[in-house]
């Protein structure tokens, strides 16, 4: 009944208004006012809009209250003109257009009795002064060909305030960002990590938001990450571009691994390697009508961790292409389709300080195709259709590198080492489709004011069918199975894998209104509701169900009413997007699941020790899908021509997360000594008995649950951005942050991926979250010199993530870790990076431009350790727990060390 009552209300609204929002998620808008010098507002004025991202020129009449609007515009610099007989032609230049921005350029307009041109010589505005979004960042094409980079495009979300190592303001890591590309999302259906690894050079611009959002953004709870790609144009311009990297140590790669190698020999320092290949090429077919552009990749990394021993490292072969069309088959309808193509070939994968060896590794072939559309119509000033959609099918697979799956894996507790093999292989085979519409519609003098309503439906499908076993064959025992050697101890563990293959539909019906009750005031207004249905192949019915709204409210008040200065604040929901992942548990179709085994050696035979049988998990009936709370306040400021400072606090709340309980298991408490100290714990006993799970919201009070499951967000940020412009642009951003609560924010935890079951898993669970940087500085810039001389930095200080000292005891129910202090009680050191990027342009006759480039990582060598081992017993001295080396921790991991990279550009 509800589902019903919100679909009637949506269709009512929807009726009721005279039925687009202006911009979109791949374009933003241009309004504004023309007035006469007596600031009296004149109407019948001829505005011309005109840009080189455009076929052809857009123009309108200025309406009674000398309004004019100008939507659905991709980025880029445009002019606005305006013409009016007995006045003198006006036009604003170098108006900078980024996606999701609706910028608000007033006119005025001087008497003449002759003709007469003015070039209004104004700051083009940076603040958006009609919406409640904030604390977003734009990375357009200026700042993306100018940084020193890796090419990774996913990669590129770390640029921005408030991310770091893939998690975005407190969400969780993979879930918590929604990967798009021209505004639709490409994400692993499974669990939500970025499946689409495009061309660097073929995005024209990248934008991270999730602060303050409106209806029309969804399933994300951390931020989305949308990549705009190019597009051709009336003239052809061309690209070619050739970067080199080696991974050999020297003059390419330093050593930055001094203070360990004493204690860890075969802790060889990181080491990147590159070879980078690309030509692009766009153009008209037909001049004002149709463009084409097309682009090659072929890309080889070499990335070596600490401790590997194989010269070349991890090394991916990835070849890409896209082909793509945009078409204005009339002055007020486009079309936009594109097919990409990128492969993923690699071998060395888990190299590291516990996989030394290449014959430890697996390799990975993979590849995928994607196809994307975007229609645009315009169907008067006031109103336009878009629809946009996208489908990918691909497939990634982590096979034995020994080519030899019956070669049994084997791990020695001496030294924390991988030996002979890999111990499990891994398929996954993908496909996912998205359809988006919407209707949008300016109404002036509705009600009370005016408004842009806009209304939009979403459905999607994803598939994902995911394989995984053991490798390894022992005699009297059999196949999938690995070998655990502790300390000359004999010990087996087998595991035949899963197979599972699960789809899902989300669909999703939005409405929003941007209110402008005033000229300096806009509620934004708006509300989302989602249907998720989740099922699996050879099961009938539907195996996962869950239906929300999610309320969207905010305001902007353009404080001096001269567009330079907002106060933005909003209160929104915002619903976790769907994965299979959600529901994956609840696989029950035969050979989803097989038993975990242990055995022990006697000297003779081998003896079944334990078996870990799986048992069915059933869905609460109350099961609700997980949500994330958001209360933003900021203040924008235009400090001078082309630069703005914008301050955000933000706090967010993490609802309805999922986890497991059990209902028949009787745990039994038992003391524990802490192998470092006289300190004892008190930890639970589970014998052999049947078990039942239930996945659900758990809460305080389920069983064997002693607290309530929660995290939340408190930030402060900082942000000040200068574009391009009189030879210089900055981004520069401090965030002051915390994250804290009962769950912690890895992989796939906001879904359930790490069950809180067992109440083992709640000693200490509460505290700091692993990714919790108190500091975040980030520094990115660039300043072109005479001579055509580039120069350009990226510099990051971070606060190091959260660690837990832990111990492991042997119970009945296997090997289990438990936290001998409170949830994130130390940090790994702070992270300070600084990458550099020297170019020298050459311009050739006068059409041709040539760029030698240099880059430079990680400038200062550091030596930074991102990985050590956290569990007591092991190598530890408790009078110096963060010390590493043989009386502190195993050092697993560092930083990358100061590399040089060469490259040469050409554009014509």
């Amino acid at each position: 009944m509800r589902e019903k009552l919100v679909l009637l209300f949506v269709v009512f609204l929807f009726i009721l208004s005279p039925l687009v929002f202006s911009q979109s998620k791949e374009t933003g808008a241009i309004i504004g006012t023309i007035n006469d010098e007596e600031n009296s507002p004149l109407p019948g004025v001829e505005v011309i809009l005109s840009s080189e991202n455009l076929m052809g020129d857009r123009s309108m009449m200025s309406d009674s209250n000398g309004h004019y609007r100008f939507p659905a515009l991709p980025p880029g610099l445009y002019t606005v003109t305006a013409k009016l007989q007995g006045f003198a032609t006006t036009i604003r230049e170098n108006i900078r257009v980024t996606t999701t921005v609706r910028l608000t350029v007033d006119m005025a307009m001087k008497l003449s009795t002759i003709e007469e041109e003015i070039t209004v010589i104004a700051v083009s505005p940076t603040v958006d002064v009609k919406t409640s979004e904030t604390a977003s960042v734009t990375l357009t094409d200026e700042i993306l060909r100018a940084m020193p980079t890796s090419g990774f495009v996913p990669g590129l979300v770390n640029m921005a305030p408030g991310v770091n190592d893939g998690v975005a303001y407190g969400s969780s890591d993979s879930t918590g960002i929604a990967y798009q590309i021209d505004g639709v999302d490409v994400s692993d259906p499974e669990g939500g990590s970025a499946w689409s690894f495009l061309d660097y050079n073929i995005i024209e611009e990248a934008k991270i938001m999730g602060v303050g959002l409106n209806a029309e953004y969804g399933a994300f709870t951390g931020v989305i990450f949308n990549t705009i790609t190019k597009s051709g144009g009336n003239k052809f311009e061309g690209h070619a571009e050739f970067i080199y990297q080696d991974n050999k140590k020297g003059f390419w790669t330093s050593e930055n691994n001094q203070d360990y190698i004493e204690d860890f020999p075969d802790l060889a320092s990181p080491t990147s390697g590159l070879l980078d290949t690309s030509f692009h090429l766009g153009g008209p077919i037909v001049k004002d009508k149709t463009w084409f552009f097309m682009g090659a990749q072929w890309y080889v990394s070499r990335e070596k961790a600490a401790g590997f021993l194989d010269p070349d490292g991890r090394v991916y072969k990835q070849p890409r292409f896209i082909a793509k069309i945009t078409s204005q088959l009339s002055s007020n309808f486009s079309l936009m389709a594109y097919i990409e193509y990128d492969g993923y070939f690699g071998r060395n994968r888990r190299g590291g300080a516990t996989h030394p060896t290449e014959d430890t590794c697996v390799r990975q072939p993979s590849d995928e195709w994607l196809g994307n559309f975007n229609m645009t119509t315009i169907l008067s000033p006031n109103t336009f259709l878009d629809i946009k959609g996208s489908y990918f099918t691909g497939y990634y697979y982590l096979l034995t590198q020994t080519d030899d799956e019956n070669i049994t894996a084997v791990w020695s507790t001496e030294d924390w080492r991988w030996y002979d093999n890999t111990n499990w292989q891994y398929w996954a085979d993908r496909k996912r489709g998205q359809v988006n519409a919407s209707l949008s519609h300016y109404a002036e003098d509705f009600i009370q004011g005016n408004h842009d309503f806009k209304f939009g439906l979403e459905f999607e499908y994803g598939w994902a069918h995911s394989w995984f076993s053991y490798t390894g064959n022992i005699e009297g025992i059999g196949s999938n199975v690995y070998l655990y050697d502790y300390y000359g101890y004999l010990y087996a563990y087998q595991y035949e894998g899963y197979d599972w293959d699960n789809g899902y539909t989300r669909t999703e019906l939005f409405i929003q209104d941007a209110w402008s009750i005033t000229d300096n005031v806009t509620l934004n207004l708006g509300g989302r509701y989602s249907m998720m249905r989740g099922h699996e192949k050879n099961v009938s019915g539907t195996l996962y169900s869950a239906n929300r709204f999610a309320p969207r409210l905010g305001f902007a008040w353009d404080i001096f009413s001269d567009h330079t200065t907002v106060l933005k604040g909003h209160y929104g929901q915002y619903t976790e997007a769907m994965y299979t992942g959600i529901y994956y548990q609840l696989n029950s179709s035969p050979g989803s699941w097989q038993d975990y085994v242990g055995y022990y050696h006697d000297g003779d035979n081998w003896i079944e020790d334990w078996r870990d049988e799986h048992y069915q998990v059933t869905l609460a009936d109350n099961i609700k899908h997980p949500y994330m709370d958001q209360f933003t306040v900021a203040i924008e400021r235009e400090l001078f021509k082309d630069a703005s400072l914008a301050v955000s606090f933000i706090y967010r709340s993490w609802k309805n997360m999922m986890g497991t309980y059990e209902t028949l298991a009787q745990y039994e408490e038992m003391t524990v000594s802490d192998p470092l100290n006289s300190d004892t714990y008190t930890v639970y006993n589970l014998p052999d008995v049947e078990h039942q799970y239930v996945q659900a919201n758990i809460k305080k009070g389920d069983p064997y649950i002693p607290e309530d499951l929660y995290r939340t967000y408190r930030g402060l940020q900082v942000t000040f951005t200068k574009r391009f412009s009189n030879r210089w642009q900055l981004i520069a951003s401090y965030n002051l942050s915390e994250t804290k609560g009962t769950m912690d924010n890895g992989f796939g935890d906001d879904i359930g991926w790490h069950g809180k079951d067992n109440p083992n898993n709640w000693i200490n669970s509460e505290g700091n979250a692993t990714y919790d940087p108190t500091h975040m500085l980030k520094l990115q810039g660039s300043y072109v010199f005479p001579l055509d001389i580039h120069f350009s930095a990226y510099f990051s200080y971070i606060t190091g993530d959260t660690w837990t000292r832990r111990a492991r005891y042997s119970l009945d129910q296997g090997r289990q870790y438990i936290f001998t202090e409170p949830r994130g009680s130390r940090r790994y050191p702070d992270k300070m990076s600084l990458d550099l990027r020297l170019e020298k342009t050459f311009t050739l006759a006068d059409k041709y431009r040539v760029g030698f480039m240099m880059d430079i990582f990680n400038v200062f060598n550091d030596d930074t350790i991102t990985d050590w081992g956290t569990t007591a017993g092991r190598t530890w001295n408790p009078d110096d727990p963060n010390a590493p080396g043989p009386d502190g921790h195993d050092v697993y991991g560092i930083v990358k060390p100061r590399g040089i990279r060469f490259g040469i550009r050409l554009f014509f």
